[in-house]
């Protein structure tokens, strides 16, 4: 399953090029993993975060921008899980303006690590959040990369 949200890019979402800045496109995924969190696992990161002590904080960031994203555009935020380890989890997103959700404008691997929120050290992913992730699953064939010229 692939987790979809729509976004809106605001007037202080924009850099002087008239382009959204980049950090302001890691701040839209993860408003999106909150978002799928709460309407996509059940349970708000909060929640998980200040109550069950489990957390997943980034650790490896890796993005590609492949078209500009302006003023008042609304693109879908698309998340799906790309990989998980015993204490780790690859989320992949990505941006699409239109009806193709295989046309990214841009595109992030984000590695996660699983912690005690209380010591900030490694844990396992507890069962619970690993058979829910697994329904998230996304093949590396389902994360879009690069669109093709003029498509």
């Amino acid at each position: 399953m692939i987790f979809r949200k729509r976004y809106r890019y605001r007037f202080g979402d924009i850099d002087d090029a008239g382009i959204a800045y980049y950090p302001k496109l890691l701040h839209a995924f993860h408003c999106a993993m909150e978002d799928w969190w709460a309407e996509g696992l059940g349970t708000s990161y909060q929640q998980v975060m200040h109550v069950e002590k489990f957390g997943l904080p980034a650790v490896r960031l890796e993005v590609e921008f492949y078209e500009p994203i302006r003023y008042g555009d609304e693109p879908t935020i698309h998340l799906g899980v790309l990989r998980m380890g015993r204490s780790s989890v690859e989320l992949g997103f990505w941006m699409t303006r239109g009806e193709d959700p295989s046309r990214a404008a841009c595109r992030a691997r984000i590695t996660t690590a699983a912690v005690d929120m209380d010591s900030l050290k490694s844990v396992p992913i507890p069962d619970r959040w690993r058979t829910a992730f697994a329904d998230w699953q996304l093949a590396e064939s389902e994360f879009p990369g690069r669109p093709e010229p003029g498509g």
